[in-house]
């Protein structure tokens, strides 16, 4: 039982993960191997905003739906200690591979590192499920508060 909290064991569980979708993906010439990178990051960009626009403007149930999806995603995240999806991109365009967590850092001045990456990432995780929350309690009480 405690080798599933192995660190070791959990990256590979990442690793494994990665090279399955990365298997399905792969283009045998490799041709496309950098439009499918594109497209996978800005998908992997995009879906916390968009999460954030069903949390303002979407039916209730859909906004909570997509917490428990991103909750459910943090949490593979903090288990796989790292992001597989990140893995997958950097194997189709390892060349020219940006994290999605890169500018972030650029910007606030830290270096590029492993490390870092992760804890860039667990900060602004945890700044969209602050959002996240004070939308929908907000939406929550302006609804118990409409029908008094």
């Amino acid at each position: 039982m405690d080798k599933y909290f192995e660190d070791s064991y959990r990256r590979k569980c990442r690793k494994d993960l990665a090279n399955y979708f990365y298997q399905n993906i792969n283009d045998p010439t490799g041709q496309y191997n950098h439009i499918w990178a594109f497209v996978i990051k800005a998908f992997h960009f995009t879906v916390p905003i968009y999460a954030c626009l069903i949390y303002i403007s979407a039916p209730i149930w859909l906004g909570l739906f997509t917490l428990v999806l991103s909750l459910c995603s943090w949490s593979l995240f903090m288990y796989l200690k790292g992001c597989f999806v990140s893995n997958v991109e950097y194997k189709l365009n390892s060349d020219n591979f940006i994290n999605i967590i890169d500018p972030y850092l650029v910007m606030c001045g830290y270096p590029i590192t492993e490390e870092t990456r992760y804890n860039g990432t667990q900060y602004i995780v945890l700044i969209h499920f602050i959002i996240a929350f004070a939308i929908l309690y907000f939406r929550l009480k302006m609804r118990h508060f409409t029908k008094n």
